[in-house]
């Protein structure tokens, strides 16, 4: 008797572990300027706030709203990867697009 205990207790024992762990809190979906990502994040462009013949030849590249975006390089301005091809904006440029980081 006490051996169908001690199984059927760890038993219970190890579901009880495996339902009690949390998962990890999620980083808070905020919005932020693309000049703002940090290389290596993916980020969903969101809208463009800077001039419309900027925004109208970014769109003719393929960046517009809804794509997702890949920071390849932040130093010198932005160097993005944009549906397997890659883009380079300045400063102000980037910082006038506004995405939503995506989780990694």
């Amino acid at each position: 008797m006490k051996l169908i205990l001690t199984r059927s207790y760890t038993r219970w024992l190890m579901l009880s572990r495996l339902f009690r762990k949390k998962a990890a809190p999620e980083a808070p979906c905020v919005e932020c300027p693309l000049a703002a990502c940090a290389t290596g994040c993916k980020a969903s462009v969101l809208r463009m706030e800077c001039p419309i013949d900027d925004a109208h030849r970014l769109r003719g590249m393929g960046l517009f709203e809804g794509t997702c975006v890949q920071v390849i390089d932040s130093r010198n301005g932005m160097l993005l990867e944009v549906k397997g091809s890659r883009l380079a904006l300045g400063e102000g440029l980037a910082s006038a697009i506004k995405v939503l980081p995506l989780a990694s």
